[in-house]
């Protein structure tokens, strides 16, 4: 899986934990990518920001944000339906935290797949940056983003499987397998230009969650 889990996992595939609250989150739909809005807004959640678990307690008194709410590290969860999902990531662990791009990263990760997943796999990548205490959706633009996928086979189709990978047996193409999937420790070098630094939140739904959904806090810095 390696184009998404890369996305999901590694950030970015690049779940709601103790260290994020979602109690308030801005949505940002049916905008034309074309349109003074988006730019506007994208404008506005490409700036670097701060990590939250820098910044003095007296930004969060200034703005009346909780204290509480603030990402304070790498977390994760399973979002997905336990009675209908059939593939689950089990354990993730990745640092440095927060992560620096470009640079290394190290990745580790458990995932059991319970039935065969075949082709055709709708994708839902949601993506969302802190602002002042919210979490604000990032609009599609140019495959960045929230974005859907008709068919998470088809962005593997072109794609080399990493020979960490292959070594491990985890399937990098459809179909794949029934099986239980673990990646060691494993640095990679990552080469991101133009990514800004601050809090994001990722969810990768395949299926409409009835496959796998997985949801991560991050920093970058």
């Amino acid at each position: 899986m390696y184009t998404a889990m890369k996305a999901s996992v590694i950030v970015a595939l690049l779940f709601l934990t103790e260290g994020a609250s979602a109690s308030s989150v801005l949505n940002f739909t049916s905008y034309d990518k074309n349109s003074k809005d988006v730019f506007d807004i994208m404008e506005i959640l490409m700036r670097h920001r701060t990590p939250e678990r820098y910044m003095p307690e007296l930004y969060f008194q200034k703005y009346g944000i909780s204290l509480s709410s603030r990402l304070t590290s790498f977390s994760y969860k399973d979002c997905g339906d336990p009675s209908t999902e059939t593939a689950r990531l089990l354990e993730l662990q990745v640092s440095p935290d927060p992560i620096r791009l470009s640079g290394v990263i190290q990745v580790a990760f458990k995932l059991v797949n319970l039935q065969r997943a075949v082709s055709p796999i709708q994708t839902e990548v949601t993506l969302w940056k802190k602002i002042l205490g919210m979490w604000i959706q990032v609009p599609c633009m140019g495959n960045f983003g929230s974005c859907g996928y008709r068919d998470f086979c088809k962005l593997l189709v072109k794609r080399r499987c990493p020979k960490v990978f292959i070594e491990n047996n985890i399937p990098c193409k459809c179909p794949f397998p029934v099986g239980n999937y673990t990646l060691p420790s494993t640095s990679f070098h990552i080469y991101a230009t133009g990514v800004p630094s601050g809090d994001f939140r990722i969810r990768v739904a395949f299926d409409s969650s009835t496959v796998s959904c997985s949801e991560i806090y991050f920093s970058l810095a």
